[in-house]
């Protein structure tokens, strides 16, 4: 049997721990044409979510499109993707698709010869950079006109939101409210995982999301339903374990499906001789996986000052300590604040922490903490 438990890329169907809350949620305010703001941290599994919904809504038969901003370099870019995946989800023929983008003023059809020697059709933005905003609204009312007409639910799902303010952010966040609130066929889904960026775009009433829909904050899965999902598993692989010894692999992994799929993947091999995971071999996980992931944390250990690397010892062992306080900087020999401040700021900017909802510095990979210790030990160096 091969390993279920999956990491690193879209994971789906069974293999996918479980949201169904979540999913039902999503599913129901689309069937109303929503428009729902999806937050969480990295590794929370939000884009697996978000396929997985895919696959739900395209079996209730609504066309969906997806679109992660992080691959698209400006408005043009964005303009001509949005505009073809939507219409494409709503009409497969290429003539027929051929005479709709032959309607638009500032997107041009294009066709092509694919390696089977079928006819492809596409788009291609063909105005200057300041018109790209107008291009963007014309696709976007053309796609709606066109999921009336077929009388289609669709759903326009946008990962990464938070990157549109690297596109003259405030300014296109005006247009786009205008323009989808006329959208009477078409649900939205704008998630994100810069916290702070998101919460403040629809919470500031002097920004133009302001309330245009529900904020939904992806938690953390419970952890009776994950010790079910992954009990499951085992008992298919013909693995034993004891329940209360998955509880380590939570703490470990703190609750983050990214670290706990990571972690099960690991227990899975190394227990797969003797199909016996013990309370032991849970406990050697978290080095395993340092272990794998030394050279990259190595790269970055290169690219840290030496205050950097004493705050970030500090933070590997005291995650909930406090930076700024007289008794950390004491206790460390590090200061004062204004320092402190800059290189967590340098930190934060390398992506090596991220600051919380809380207020607290955490590490981005959650393993890394585990490293710093085997280094500090003369392992790995």
């Amino acid at each position: 049997m091969e390993n279920p438990f999956k990491f690193g890329g879209i994971v789906r169907g069974p293999h996918f721990a479980d949201r169904r809350k979540e999913m039902d949620e999503l599913v129901g305010e689309m069937k109303n044409i929503g428009r729902i703001f999806l937050v969480s941290p990295r590794r929370y599994g939000k884009t697996c979510l978000l396929f997985n919904l895919i696959d739900r809504l395209t079996k209730l038969g609504f066309a969906t499109v997806y679109i992660d901003l992080n691959a698209y370099p400006d408005i043009k870019s964005v303009a001509g993707a949005i505009t073809n995946l939507t219409c494409r989800a709503l009409e497969s023929n290429a003539d027929k698709l051929m005479k709709i983008f032959a309607g638009l003023q500032r997107l041009r059809p294009k066709a092509s010869v694919g390696r089977d020697g079928t006819i492809e059709v596409g788009l291609e933005v063909s105005v200057e950079e300041k018109e790209a905003l107008s291009a963007l609204l014309e696709g976007m009312s053309h796609a709606n006109k066109l999921a009336s007409r077929k009388r289609k639910k669709t759903v326009i799902i946008i990962d990464e939101f938070s990157d549109i303010t690297k596109y003259n952010g405030q300014t296109l966040e005006k247009a786009l409210r205008s323009e989808i609130q006329k959208h009477e066929y078409i649900g939205y889904i704008f998630s994100g995982s810069e916290q702070s960026v998101m919460l403040s775009m629809i919470r500031d009433r002097k920004r133009a999301f302001y309330k245009l829909g529900r904020v939904m904050e992806l938690g953390l899965i419970e952890r009776k339903t994950y010790t079910d999902f992954i009990t499951n598993w085992l008992k298919k692989g013909g693995y034993r374990v004891q329940p209360n010894d998955l509880q380590k692999v939570f703490e470990i992994g703190m609750d983050v499906p990214h670290n706990i799929q990571r972690l099960c993947n690991i227990m899975w091999e190394l227990a797969r001789k003797n199909r016996n995971v013990t309370h032991g071999l849970i406990a050697k996980l978290p080095e395993v996986i340092a272990g794998q992931d030394s050279p990259h944390y190595e790269m970055l250990w290169h690219t840290v000052s030496q205050l950097q690397k004493v705050l970030l010892i500090s933070l590997s062992q005291e995650p909930a300590a406090k930076p700024f306080s007289r008794e950390f900087q004491m206790k460390y020999g590090i200061g004062p604040s204004s320092s402190v401040k800059a290189s967590l700021d340098s930190l934060m900017k390398k992506g090596i922490l991220f600051k919380s909802i809380a207020g607290t510095y955490q590490f981005s990979d959650s393993f890394m903490p585990y490293w710093i210790n085997l280094i500090r030990h003369g392992i790995y160096r």
